[in-house]
């Protein structure tokens, strides 16, 4: 058995676990409104190159991808939440591709 927490604990226990929510970021990749991916090689950031949207899911009413096509090979691309980006293996080495945000 443990000893009771008083009430000034109870509340920083909380503060802490609501900061800790509060400073973590979104990087889940949304449909832009006009349907519209636009794309960066992460090895030519330079070359915004346009992608062609293959499967989307609805979250909390707004579109999430879920998969993109290669704008290489055109096989299908998934989203790699460590990367934060898109990822294709299918040829030579791992392309990675970053979601361009839309203004």
């Amino acid at each position: 058995m443990g000893r009771r927490q008083t009430m000034m604990e109870k509340y920083k226990m909380q503060m802490k676990a609501y900061r800790k929510k509060r400073m973590k970021t979104d990087n889940t990749p949304y449909l832009p409104p006009d349907g519209n991916v636009f794309v960066m090689d992460s090895l030519d950031p330079e070359k915004k190159i346009k992608c062609e949207v293959l499967k989307t899911r609805e979250r909390s009413q707004r579109d999430v991808i879920e998969k993109l096509a290669c704008p290489v090979c055109g096989n299908e691309m998934s989203w790699d939440n460590n990367w934060e980006a898109f990822t294709c293996s299918k040829h030579g080495k791992r392309a990675i591709y970053e979601l361009i945000p839309t203004r």
